[in-house]
């Protein structure tokens, strides 16, 4: 009775493995080196310059109300989480951002950064992230894609694409990006 245990187990995890090895293939079978991330025709650039020094105050801040506790989740929490999130972007002014729409000769360079890349290695960092800058994509004014940035962190938090993006920015790429994007 005991074989029969050992040997239903044994077959139960290998085909598990088997499953998981083949779900890896498909992620790379359907995501393309070059793909772009979003297929759009305008870019929204909002950009915040909070200082470090202000973010305790939107801690004591965020359970005061449903508005202080959506700019907590923006400047430095997962929100959006899906692409139909969007509720956000109509408050950003009132939460210190600055809006520009990018210039039609940037967008090229940028298509650069929001497509797949083969990378050998990828790495995470442990910071705050304050996500001070937040690209909403948008093809025939609907938005399609937002890509919130953290420069000081490398971090991003991109929602809208099928694509894997937990390579994005590896090799330099967050410090290009914003030099396109802060024009510096």
């Amino acid at each position: 009775m005991k074989n029969i245990i050992f040997i239903s187990a044994i077959l139960l995890f290998s085909c598990n493995s088997r499953k998981e090895a083949k779900l890896e293939n498909a992620i790379k079978e359907t995501t393309i080196s070059g793909e772009k991330y979003f297929e759009y025709d305008e870019i929204e650039y909002y950009q915040n310059e909070i200082k470090e020094d202000q973010i305790g105050e939107l801690y004591d801040n965020q359970k005061k109300s449903l508005k202080d506790s959506l700019k907590i989740e923006v400047i430095l929490g997962e929100t959006p989480k899906s692409i139909s999130d969007t509720n956000f972007i109509d408050d950003l002014k009132s939460f210190g951002y600055t809006k520009s729409n990018i210039k039609s000769k940037k967008i090229e360079k940028i298509n650069e950064f929001f497509s797949v890349k083969n990378h050998s290695e990828s790495y995470i960092t442990a910071c705050i992230y304050v996500y001070r800058d937040i690209l909403i994509f948008k093809r025939k004014s609907k938005v399609i894609g937002i890509a919130k940035i953290c420069f000081s962190c490398n971090s991003k938090i991109i929602v809208g694409t099928k694509s894997i993006t937990e390579k994005f920015g590896i090799n330099g790429d967050y410090e290009l990006l914003k030099e396109i994007l802060r024009g510096k």
